[in-house]
């Protein structure tokens, strides 16, 4: 499925900078992307706001979720992304597929669960650009993507999960070992106070906050903690740090990248950007630190956009 956002327009400008003349060409193989799907509603506020009183904010709608933003951003650079999740059969899933296919992404596995509504999530997003996000769960079923990999193992590049999906992911990190097949989890959403590191080491690449770093280890320097993953030295590690960028850990190796100075408007799903863009980049084989270097300065300029996929529905709205 090829994607319906224009290479001449921002998404190719945000991307001039970058090191790698090769990072956004099409891929080869896919790419599946497992976890959350929901529609964002987003509304920006102050937070000195008067309880009890009517208050005037603006409030958009889009495409949400972890894995589905992921997949948009990879998708448009252009990674041939598949999107494994569980919506409702309502009029917001019919929503929902369409504007995942103008990104791009092929969702023709996602699960459409009759007589359920699909999930919403509400974003409060504060005047500094920071949010508090309201989830509604899903119901994720394992048996599409468990098929999918059966019948085109030879084809797949790459497979993204999200942070909530840890716990339940053991088939697929077998199915991983058995064919070779990378997995990379973004560990946002976790909600854990400890975790269980035996089995992070099963994962090519392991992405989290400095929020969840602080939770699992009392402390918010990926540095500081070389210790705590020491099992992972293999792994590569990276703890996205918002506007301070981020910080990596390869092969007993540290290193802090900066993020290039923005006008913040919503850090809303830059997260999700960083993942999708790395997993682009990783798909093309591009240098470790090189390709962190890329998928930083992407998440970083998406801050200046409303919503989770602000920049690519700006590109829509422009050049429809």
């Amino acid at each position: 499925m090829e994607s319906n956002l224009p290479l001449d327009g921002s998404v190719e400008k945000l991307l001039s900078n970058t090191d790698s003349k090769n990072f956004m060409k099409t891929a080869e193989g896919f790419c599946l992307f497992g976890g959350y799907l929901n529609y964002d509603i987003t509304l920006r506020l102050n937070s000195k706001f008067n309880i009890g009183k009517r208050i005037n904010s603006q409030i958009r709608t889009s495409v949400g979720g972890m894995a589905a933003n992921s997949a948009s951003i990879a998708a448009s650079l252009g990674s041939k992304a598949i999107l494994f999740s569980s919506i409702g059969d309502d009029e917001i899933g019919r929503y929902l597929k369409l504007n995942l296919e103008k990104f791009g992404v092929n969702t023709s596995y996602l699960d459409l669960q009759k007589g359920l509504k699909s999930p919403h999530c509400i974003i409060q997003v504060e005047s500094d650009g920071q949010r508090t996000i309201i989830s509604e769960k899903i119901n994720f079923n394992y048996s599409k993507i468990v098929q999918f990999i059966s019948q085109n193992s030879n084809k797949i590049r790459i497979i993204y999960l999200d942070g909530y999906r840890f716990l339940d992911c053991d088939l697929l990190l077998e199915i991983s070992k058995e064919t070779g097949i990378p997995v990379i989890i973004d560990l946002d959403g976790y909600e854990g106070h400890d975790i269980d590191l035996e089995k992070l080491s099963y994962f090519n690449t392991i992405i989290l906050n400095k929020y969840l770093l602080k939770q699992l280890t009392d402390n918010v320097s990926l540095e500081d903690n070389g210790h705590y993953f020491r099992c992972l030295s293999s792994n590569k590690v990276i703890c996205t740090c918002g506007e301070d960028g981020v910080e990596t850990l390869f092969n007993g190796h540290f290193t802090k990248i900066p993020a290039p100075k923005v006008d913040v408007v919503d850090t809303t799903g830059a997260g999700d950007t960083f993942a999708g863009a790395y997993l682009h980049g990783l798909e093309k084989d591009t240098p470790f630190l090189e390709n962190v270097e890329n998928a930083v300065k992407i998440a970083s300029r998406s801050t200046s956009y409303d919503g989770s996929l602000g920049l690519l529905l700006e590109n829509l709205v422009k050049f429809d």
